[in-house]
């Protein structure tokens, strides 16, 4: 999992970004805006008794999918269509009872792109011939082009994924402790590692890099989290998370260029400074206590 040594460098290159102009660090305080509109009571009814169908049941009638996708040594990929394809079947009943229609968008748009994998990728993968082998540089490599559609696919069903989470929340699945340990240890560190890469760029001058490339790495850890269905560690992630996005909001996206720093006064620049320091020590002491933890817990469960 990450670490507080790795994001110690983040506070280093926000004051780096600055020292050629006027040798300290400077954020602008981002105004709060509660003007988003509540839900709407038409609404409301409809998509909670959407959301309990849906995150009672959705994630269950994955888990042969989870399985599927996770074998890697079998090659009889007729058979595994036959089994994505009756996953589909699952889904598609549980996504004619929900009238939501933003709920339900979500869901065709999931059951769309598991379609495609189930017509595209175990065709595919069936008709490679035997001892095919994958070339990097050859783009008319089928393995490769497989893999380009693969990829894309997936992205499908991330975005479907967030999209449900966003107006339902956590589901529930038959996701082991391990499986979501995993997931933490791979691709929630990796989103991590992107986002605290940010920082590097940040030094070199170029705050909308670094800030695009903390955005993107929000968007990375939020893929991540939808993953875990295990309550304890979902719950773990989604604080850490939310200090991400506390710091990327009170941080990343409040940078000044070199320019702006020149037009403030040494008071001025003396509480900017103060409160990155401040935003820092929150976002890394919540992510420092968030791992400890939640490495316990993986441990813990063997």
């Amino acid at each position: 999992m990450g670490s507080a040594i790795r994001r110690a460098g983040i506070i280093t290159a926000v004051i780096a970004l600055t020292v050629s102009a006027v040798g300290c660090t400077a954020l602008i305080p981002s105004a709060e805006d509660d003007s988003a509109p509540a839900p709407t009571s038409q609404t409301e009814p409809s998509l909670d008794g959407a959301c309990k169908t849906v995150n009672v049941e959705w994630g269950f009638a994955l888990d042969p999918w989870v399985a599927l996708e996770a074998d890697t040594q079998s090659k009889d990929f007729a058979q595994k269509h036959t089994e994505h394809q009756a996953v589909i079947s699952a889904l598609q009943g549980i996504a004619e009872r929900v009238d939501a229609p933003e709920l339900r968008a979500a869901l065709d748009a999931s059951i769309s792109a598991h379609q495609q994998y189930a017509d595209t990728i175990w065709p595919g993968l069936g008709d490679v011939p035997e001892g095919y082998v994958v070339d990097l540089d050859d783009p008319a490599n089928l393995l490769v082009i497989l893999g380009k559609q693969k990829t894309e696919i997936l992205q499908q069903m991330s975005d479907a994924d967030v999209q449900r989470y966003d107006l339902c929340g956590l589901m529930q699945s038959g996701q082991t402790v391990t499986q979501a340990c995993e997931i933490a240890n791979g691709d929630w560190v990796d989103a991590g590692v992107l986002y605290n890469g940010a920082s590097t760029v940040a030094a070199t001058g170029d705050v909308a890099a670094a800030q695009r490339q903390a955005a993107d790495g929000l968007v990375q850890l939020k893929a991540a989290l939808v993953q875990v269905t295990d309550p304890e560690a979902h719950a773990e992630m989604a604080r850490m998370y939310d200090a991400y996005e506390t710091f990327y909001e009170n941080g990343f996206s409040t940078l000044l260029t070199e320019e702006q720093l020149l037009q403030l006064s040494e008071d001025e620049l003396d509480a900017y400074i103060a409160e990155a320091d401040a935003a820092f020590a929150a976002w890394d002491g919540a992510l420092t206590s968030g791992e400890e933890r939640l490495s316990a817990y993986c441990a813990s469960q063997g």
